[in-house]
């Protein structure tokens, strides 16, 4: 779908973006608006879902029970005030696929690109569908290697999100990935060889970055409701495990360490026993991606709407 890669490519790019965002979750909907003059946030909402409203799939519809959606929707979305009908829209990441790819070389022209990056996405997805699409950007050109990042999402996928804000007479004009969004965030300059930590209560999302460009991306689906069932300990072990072979992994295949630690996680409740858990069984520092942030806003606030500050800001 031609729009999918124009809006994902807009996202990469970094060209001018909406003014109004929006971040769907299994447990959330959240918005912003931001100020023209200085990009600041000037209104928001945070509105908690109940389980089965969106349930997050690359191959399968996402939205549940629409009407429900719907009705949250409408009861929030006069907090923004929004001045137009563009919007930026972040997909749960489970929702689609990314991967940063190594060549040796790549052809000059656009379509042979695109057939031999295909070639490795159906690596990676042997049952890739038919209305997958793409939309890749090179992040890193040198002389012995080029990368990669590819993001894919199923046309179907993207089309039911779009169709649901046309309701509200909202045109989906960029299409954004939560965690890529977090590096927005930071200091480039400063911040060089990063891990980012998105923790959603249905995934775990790894994103490193190596000399401030993107060396790898990787997700993992959570246990749904694992709250209930799996105790902090249990969750922050099985986090730092999956941390410490990235860690392992990107050191051994870049040759460069791991700097700084940088952790969001995205619990309407429940958090602090996690946390907590996590700075124990740690070997490395972690801080909050909040920290970075000097919008006026709540703890709970920065926590839950960073990925959306990140993306329009």
């Amino acid at each position: 779908m031609a729009a999918f890669l124009e809006k994902i490519s807009k996202y990469f790019t970094k060209q001018p973006l909406p003014r109004t965002a929006f971040q769907l979750t299994s447990r959330y909907v959240s918005g912003i608006h931001v100020s023209a003059k200085d990009g600041r946030v000037t209104h928001h909402f945070i509105s908690p879902l109940e389980r089965g409203i969106i349930q997050p799939s690359f191959d399968k519809s996402n939205i549940k029970k629409p009407a429900l959606l719907e009705g949250r929707i409408k009861r929030e979305l006069g907090k923004l005030r929004i001045s137009d009908q563009k919007a930026a829209f972040l997909l749960p990441e489970l929702s689609l696929k990314a991967f940063v790819f190594s060549f040796d070389s790549l052809p000059a022209s656009r379509q042979d690109r695109e057939r031999i990056i295909r070639f490795r996405v159906k690596k990676q997805i042997p049952l890739l569908p038919d209305d997958a699409r793409f939309s890749f950007d090179v992040i890193k050109t040198g002389a012995n290697m080029k990368k990669i990042l590819v993001a894919v999402a199923k046309s179907s996928v993207i089309r039911e999100y779009e169709d649901f804000f046309s309701r509200f007479n909202l045109r989906v004009r960029t299409v954004g990935i939560p965690t890529l969004s977090l590096q927005s965030l930071l200091n480039t300059q400063k911040e060089k060889d990063v891990l980012l930590i998105n923790i959603e209560e249905d995934s775990l999302c790894l994103v490193a970055a190596i000399n401030s460009e993107i060396a790898l991306y990787r997700l993992k689906p959570f246990l749904s409701g694992f709250q209930a069932s799996i105790s902090p300990d249990q969750v922050a072990e099985s986090i730092v495990k999956e941390v410490e072979n990235t860690v392992h992994f990107i050191e051994d295949k870049e040759e460069r360490k791991i700097q700084s630690f940088w952790l969001r996680v995205g619990f309407l409740e429940g958090e602090g026993e996690v946390i907590s858990s996590l700075q124990k069984k740690a070997t490395f520092s972690i801080t909050r991606i909040e920290s970075s942030l000097t919008e006026k806003l709540g703890s709970r606030e920065k926590k839950i709407l960073s990925p959306l500050i990140g993306q329009i800001q």
